[in-house]
């Protein structure tokens, strides 16, 4: 199981590692090449494995884009897990810690508090005040015996480099076939089950599951997917919708609603996660709650027909 260390408030002696530095938002197929390579090191070198989370993304403190991320700070956790780092340090990117500079950054709090003397990050990898940090000071810091450096390659997808901002455009497309193998698996959102009008229950058959998240998650655009939905460590086909209800009112709020194909249970409160698979259409204003329910009808059919040829 990962240790996740808290540099907030854990002021330990930390066991030496290799660390892994980047801004990981969704941990996709460039960040695991720097995963692999940490934990190829550190079997080297007898040591843990480790990375480096911020709490919050850089572009909270210094906004770039609008607020909207591929994965939270719990998901980045699991995501390691999964991969087999054995530790996650994290640590709130605060205005006062983006100030610090190159020596402040790599040699007192990375090298000496987090006693990491062995580096991995990618080759356009920048840190310290104003980002002025670059590859080339670490190559020279190593050359002055301060620390070890392993620079990874960009990892190409589609003649391009692999990156989240290519997976944020995907997801906000609809796009799940890329984002999917960027990521090399589904991208997730992870919420709490909350009342809604319950109109899919009673008027047309279809019940729905309405998700309420906290984290500022990208919303994918308006439409129907096919998607898995993770209850209580089960997996369940389902079909989500995301987008306004066109049908039924003129709201401009955004909604995101699981219908979980065999599904009964009263999951009031709970917290699921929804998994995006494929678009299967956009979203579309009947004239009549009948016509909804025979296209319903027809997206469950497609859907289960998509599961069972997976």
């Amino acid at each position: 199981m990962i240790k996740v260390v808290d540099l907030n408030i854990d002021n330990e002696k930390f066991e030496p590692s290799v660390i892994g530095l980047g801004n990981f938002d969704g941990i996709h197929i460039g960040h695991r090449a720097i995963m692999k390579k940490v934990i190829e090191v550190a079997k080297e070198k007898n040591i843990a494995s480790s990375v480096l989370l911020f709490k919050q993304h850089t572009n909270e403190v210094f906004p770039k884009m609008p607020p909207y991320y591929i994965s939270s700070l719990q998901d980045k956790i699991d995501t390691l897990e999964e991969i087999g780092i054995d530790i996650a340090y994290t640590i709130d990117f605060t205005m006062e810690f983006a100030q610090s500079n190159n020596d402040e950054f790599i040699l007192d709090f990375i090298r000496d508090h987090i006693n990491s003397r062995y580096l991995v990050c990618g080759n356009d990898y920048t840190y310290g005040k104003r980002s002025l940090g670059t590859t080339k000071e670490l190559l020279e810091y190593e050359k002055e015996g301060e620390i070890e450096v392993y620079l990874v390659d960009n990892t190409m997808y589609d003649l391009q480099k692999a990156s989240s901002t290519t997976i944020r455009n995907a997801i906000s497309e609809g796009d799940f076939e890329t984002a999917t193998e960027l990521l090399t698996k589904p991208y997730k959102i992870t919420g709490k089950v909350v009342h809604g009008e319950n109109r899919g229950a009673k008027s047309l058959g279809f019940p729905t599951a309405n998700l309420e998240t906290e984290f500022s998650y990208i919303i994918p655009k308006d439409g129907l997917y096919i998607t898995q939905t993770h209850v209580d460590n089960n997996i369940y086909m389902s079909i989500t919708s995301v987008g306004t209800n066109p049908t039924f009112t003129d709201e401009e709020s955004i909604k995101i609603e699981t219908y979980i194909l065999d599904f009964e249970q009263n999951i009031y409160g709970k917290e699921i996660q929804i998994e995006f698979i494929k678009l299967l259409r956009d979203q579309i204003k009947f004239d009549s709650s009948e016509e909804l329910i025979e296209q319903m009808k027809v997206d469950e059919k497609e859907t289960r027909e998509y599961f069972e040829n997976v």
